[in-house]
């Protein structure tokens, strides 16, 4: 952070115009990691595409993370350093730690609790002790719940690009255990449907669950040539499905992600029902 210096006469406090990022890192931030008492999420730019944990990221909100945390804004010097019995909140377990690295360097903004005036959040980096008082606006950002920042769709809009329904030249749906062939009736409905998040599983229970048959393979052909295979599995919680989906470039002999997430019983009806 670079800091300009001020003063008012309506508030003594030492102000520091800044932004938390330096404007020039922007571009070339490879990774975040955020941590608070409830586990640690990592966001990993992979030169394509944001991904969040094994889902494809939200672009719209990493964008939003970016420009917030490049923008100058206002921060108030509260203190040299954290006393024992501080009510900062910044060194007792509740903090959420937000670090961000680039190909040569490493940094770490972390966040404290409210003021009294619930406006305010307390913020320390990992340079100095020094205790600041920023606004609440980078709350919303504040979160290890993978679907706060997970991409929402079953079907991803960046992976590939942005899909449309008519870039959906062929579809064919195999129903394992039916041993019957049908194809999709609504590309645009199948587009729609969000999951869940991820499985509640270790990677260990996943490749179990998923060494088995799928109940249902879903393989999409894009105009361009570019493929998507969908394989539905019953999880071993009764009320979900386990999804692989797979992307595939006609440019590239490996597949281009795969991606793991589960749905519901009722989001796993509509996809039968949407089957001709």
């Amino acid at each position: 952070m670079s800091f300009t210096k001020s003063c008012t006469s309506k508030d003594s406090r030492e102000r520091l115009k800044t932004s938390l990022v330096n404007p020039k890192y922007k571009d070339s931030i490879t990774s975040f990691e955020l941590e608070d008492s409830a586990g640690t999420l990592t966001i990993n730019n992979n030169g394509q595409f944001w991904t969040a944990g094994s889902l494809p990221a939200s672009p719209e909100r990493i964008q939003n993370l970016l420009e917030d945390l490049t923008t100058i804004r206002n921060l108030y010097k509260i203190s040299d350093k954290i006393s024992q019995k501080s009510t900062f909140g910044l060194t007792n377990g509740t903090e959420f730690h937000l670090r961000y690295n680039t190909e040569d360097s490493f940094h770490e903004l972390i966040f404290g609790n409210q003021d009294f005036s619930l406006s305010s959040r307390y913020l320390m980096t990992e340079k100095n002790t020094q205790v600041y008082e920023i606004d609440n606006t980078l709350d919303k950002y504040l979160s290890t719940s993978l679907q706060s920042w997970a991409e929402p769709f079953i079907i991803s809009q960046v992976v590939l690009g942005k899909i449309k329904a008519d870039d959906i030249q062929r579809t064919q749906v195999i129903n394992h255990e039916e041993n019957h062939i049908s194809s999709i009736s609504d590309p645009q409905k199948l587009l729609d449907l969000r999951h869940g998040g991820y499985p509640d599983f270790t990677p260990d229970e996943l490749n179990e669950v998923t060494s088995e048959k799928p109940q249902i393979t879903i393989n999409l052909e894009l105009g361009n040539k570019n493929e998507i295979e969908i394989q539905l599995y019953k999880s071993k919680n009764e009320n979900d499905f386990i999804v692989l989906t797979e992307y595939k470039s006609q440019k590239d002999t490996r597949p281009v992600f795969t991606s793991a997430s589960k749905i519901s019983s009722w989001t796993y009806n509509k996809i039968k029902e949407n089957t001709l």
